[in-house]
């Protein structure tokens, strides 16, 4: 078995481990366990379950803090066929322009 077989196999495994914390209490167990589903639904045998994770989607990573789980989750979602909305962009780090001194452009003092 390749590589890429032997990681097909175990997406059935990671997703039906995740399950059932896809509605856990806690958030960063849920986003997580909703995360990992997602990932394994590129694989066709798993593809039945999609119309199920969408809501999971849109309710836990969609709206999560964390930039990466949004990003992801508006990937997965036109992945689906799904209408995402915007998509955020992965390369804009946390800092807002006007929150670096060098943001305007030259500067005396150097960024580093």
């Amino acid at each position: 078995m390749d590589d890429v077989a032997a990681v097909r196999a175990i997406l059935p495994l990671i997703y039906e481990a995740a399950r059932p914390y896809l509605v856990d209490a806690d958030l960063l167990v849920r986003e997580a366990a909703v995360h990992a589903a997602a990932m394994t639904l590129a694989a066709p045998e798993l593809a039945v379950h999609i119309p199920k994770l969408v809501p999971l989607v849109r309710s836990t990573l969609s709206t999560s803090e964390y930039r990466v789980y949004r990003y992801l989750a508006k990937r997965c979602l036109v992945t689906w066929g799904v209408e995402p909305g915007p998509l955020p962009d992965p390369r804009v780090s946390g800092l807002e322009p006007m929150d670096c001194p060098w943001a305007g452009g030259y500067s005396d003092d150097p960024p580093f």
